[in-house]
């Protein structure tokens, strides 16, 4: 896949002199709070992640000296890391950028109502620190969405062994090695989820590493990353004043290092298939849409395991542009693995989220749903467009 393609077509639908207006007001409102830290962090990631990042492709595992034996394996840069220890590594650690996200679709005892959301806390570290943290919550019979952000200067975080709890008046994102408490607030809306034990976690690593649950992105950074796909979760969703008991599964991530996500734009896919398996795959562009690595992994119940690289095709399909930014999203997708030939479309095509003022970002940020021969549903979630459209805006 060569992300050129997304580039140019966001390139075609976002050049309107109104929304360039739109997005240089909506960036303004957040870069005197997030954006500070963020270009402290690292001059991230996804990142970073979500710099000075070149345009040439990074190796996945980058080499910090030459062998003198040509016919030895390179030794890894993040081989000089201390490894992911768990559960002790679920707690903050006070790198430039962290963060602990979750995802789910959920359904109701009402039959054919199910409703999805994402939930996420950011924390920067630079000349200040800086707390963030983002909610979506999507009617999946409706396809109405309510969205809701909060941001703060220092830390939300008690302190928990092993974990972490983050609070900021109706908002929390807690977990201990037992259990995790999501809670927050819509115009409208609210959710309050109870998850259980997650199980062993899946450790990212790049194609040929040996060094599991951290990636390297050469000049971009070093970031750890690992997931625990499938939490059993239970709670309620009020909407109007209605309660609703929900119940499933939810995909969680924690990525944490010293990276920079300025640099970098991604396409992100989360994916729980039919027959068990779980897919998480990332796809890397610079600011210019040119695409610089591409990884994954496929999870069950068995273990995990890191695809090579050459084994994925990203195929960009429909794109759906903003009304109200201007910007263009492939919001669907043909993903092409060794043993799977993949469809992925969007539940709600317009699920943009716009952060500006609170993390200076917009990005786009919904369930999805698998075909093709295998079926499944996720999250997929693109970073990156609006620097793309600005920067090509710029250049006109």
């Amino acid at each position: 896949m060569n992300a050129d393609d997304p580039a140019r077509k966001s390139h075609r639908r976002s050049d309107s002199r109104s929304s360039r207006s739109y997005r240089t007001r909506s960036r303004r409102k957040g870069l005197a709070a997030f954006l500070a830290a963020l270009v402290v962090v690292g001059a991230v990631v996804a990142a970073g992640l979500f710099l000075l990042w070149t345009p040439e492709p990074a190796p996945a595992a980058a080499v910090a000296t030459a062998p003198a034996d040509a016919g030895r394996k390179p030794v890894e840069r993040t081989a000089a890391l201390p490894p992911l220890n768990l559960p002790a590594d679920d707690a903050p650690h006070g790198s430039t950028m962290e963060w602990w996200y979750y995802n789910g679709i959920l359904g109701a005892k009402e039959p054919g109502h199910r409703y999805a959301f994402h939930m996420v806390v950011f924390v920067a570290n630079g000349l200040i620190k800086h707390t963030v943290m983002h909610a979506a919550l999507t009617d999946l019979q409706t396809g109405k969405r309510y969205v809701s952000q909060t941001s703060t200067a220092g830390t939300l975080a008690t302190s928990i062994a092993n974990g972490y709890d983050f609070r900021q008046e109706s908002w929390r994102v807690s977990a201990s090695p037992s259990s995790h408490v999501l809670r927050a607030t819509f115009d409208g809306a609210s959710i309050a989820f109870d998850l259980g034990h997650s199980g062993p976690a899946v450790a990212h690593r790049a194609p040929g590493s040996d060094t599991p649950g951290v990636l390297d992105f050469g000049k971009g950074g070093i970031s750890y990353y690992y997931s625990r796909p499938r939490i059993p979760a239970q709670g309620n969703i009020d909407i109007g004043g209605r309660s609703l008991p929900v119940s499933g599964e939810v995909w969680f991530d924690h990525q944490w290092g010293e990276f920079d996500v300025l640099a970098l734009g991604w396409n992100w896919f989360a994916l729980h298939l039919a027959d068990g398996s779980d897919l998480m795959l990332y796809q890397l562009f610079d600011t210019d849409g040119r695409s610089i690595m591409t990884a994954g992994t496929i999870s069950n119940a068995k273990g995990a395991v890191p695809l090579k690289a050459g084994e994925v095709e990203l195929v960009p399909g429909n794109t759906w542009t903003s009304p109200k930014t201007g910007i263009g999203y492939p919001v669907e997708w043909r993903i092409r693995l060794p043993t799977a030939d993949l469809n992925v479309k969007p539940f709600v095509a317009d699920s943009e989220f716009d952060a500006g003022r609170t993390s200076g970002s917009v990005y786009w940020e919904g369930p999805v749903k698998v075909s093709g021969s295998r079926e499944g549903q996720g999250f997929l979630e693109m970073s990156g467009y609006d620097r793309l459209s600005a920067r090509q805006s710029r250049s006109k």
